[in-house]
């Protein structure tokens, strides 16, 4: 047999190899995107992921006096090469969230390392920019945790407020964050707010409030030391909390003040009411604290790639603020996905059309590629 033949079945089986291994790592992305985006669609339809083999875990770090904890998720049979850390909004339950332990089962199950902190803070319904220290401080911790000998990457994902927040602990350069994801996070908190506070069309049913008067809730909690009266601040404190809560709003006294008087009302009128005047006094008092929790510093200096996610109907935080945000980040690759499949506080009852279907799928599925090329 000649020699030729023999040569050239070898140079073509080196091409292939080559070529192979070429297109290994965008294959291999592909198809992770693939999976990400049926098991995204399964959340936003409501799954909670329990049927899905990975280890869970609660850990418990000290900072200063406190002890704080976090929930570990890990894949079964592997050590991954890739961790995230996953930061729960502004709620109750935070890293406890039934939706959010599904998520990082999810991310688990992918292949990664997963930290969810319980922020405290934001279990309270309060907010403030020192809870960069808590990110900041388990973000240091993951190297060092169970699985975590093989991890090459550490990124974050924030979820609403937490995505902003996360956006501006990554772009300190002593993270060395490998990504970042935010997901519904804002640009602009006066916008918000104006529009939480804002007088608009009728949405909810008898006895119910709109989504957006959560963040006017939290608000109004934040700015409670405008009320003279401590005993007021506190009755209208548990006020809000309950409508945070969803539950019913304590009945106030006939010995309430027209001040307080005025805030309880402007807590549970109408959607299609407000207060302007008081409004505007409760931005004034917070307007140094918006400025203080603005993300354009950050997104101006931020270098590792970032992940702008939001749900086109949020009727919390509109899809706007990513826009914006995407628009000022200027020395890193910025990837924007706005997507019908995506929501804020509740799984997808939205009807799409099948057009509408076949073009958010694509356009998820090209976002969860650049993030699986970026993150793994």
């Amino acid at each position: 047999m000649s020699l030729r033949p023999r040569w050239r079945a070898a140079f073509l089986l080196a091409v292939l190899l080559i070529a192979g291994a070429a297109a290994y790592k965008p294959l291999a992305g592909l198809i992770f995107a693939g999976r990400l985006l049926l098991a995204v669609r399964a959340l936003a339809s409501g799954s909670i992921g329990h049927s899905l083999p990975v280890q869970e875990s609660k850990i418990h770090r000290r900072l200063g006096d406190r002890e704080l904890t976090a929930l570990l998720y890990r894949p079964t049979g592997s050590l991954p090469k890739s961790a995230v850390m996953v930061v729960p909004g502004i709620s109750e339950l935070g890293c406890y969230h039934p939706r959010l332990r599904a998520l990082a089962r999810t991310l688990a199950d992918e292949g990664f390392l997963v930290l969810t902190p319980d922020i405290e803070m934001f279990r309270r319904f309060e907010v403030a920019r020192e809870a960069l220290e808590e990110f900041n401080f388990w973000f240091s911790q993951m190297q060092g945790l169970e699985g975590s000998e093989d991890v090459q990457r550490s990124g974050i994902i924030g979820i609403s407020f937490s995505g902003t927040m996360a956006l501006i602990a990554a772009a300190s350069p002593e993270l060395r964050a490998a990504f970042v994801m935010a997901i519904g996070p804002y640009q602009d908190l006066f916008r918000c707010a104006r529009g939480w506070f804002a007088a608009g069309p009728v949405t909810a049913g008898e006895g119910y409030y709109p989504t957006r008067f959560y963040g006017k809730w939290i608000l109004m909690r934040a700015a409670l030391n405008m009320i003279d009266s401590k005993e007021e601040q506190q009755f209208l404190g548990d006020v809000l909390i309950s409508l945070l809560l969803q539950r019913p709003a304590p009945a106030p006294s006939a010995a309430l003040s027209p001040q307080a008087r005025r805030w309880y009302q402007l807590a549970v009128m109408p959607e299609n009411q407000t207060d302007a005047e008081l409004s505007a006094a409760i931005e004034k008092r917070l307007a140094p604290w918006y400025r203080e929790l603005s993300p354009d510093e950050a997104a101006a200096q931020i270098r590792c790639p970032v992940f702008l996610a939001h749900g086109a109907h949020d009727d919390l935080i509109p899809p706007v603020e990513s826009l914006e945000l995407h628009k000022r980040i200027r020395h890193a690759t910025s990837y924007l996905l706005i997507s019908p499949f995506l929501t804020h506080t509740h799984p997808l009852e939205t009807s799409l059309t099948w057009r509408e279907k076949r073009i958010a799928v694509w356009q998820m599925l090209a976002f969860f590629y650049h993030l699986a090329r970026t993150a793994r």
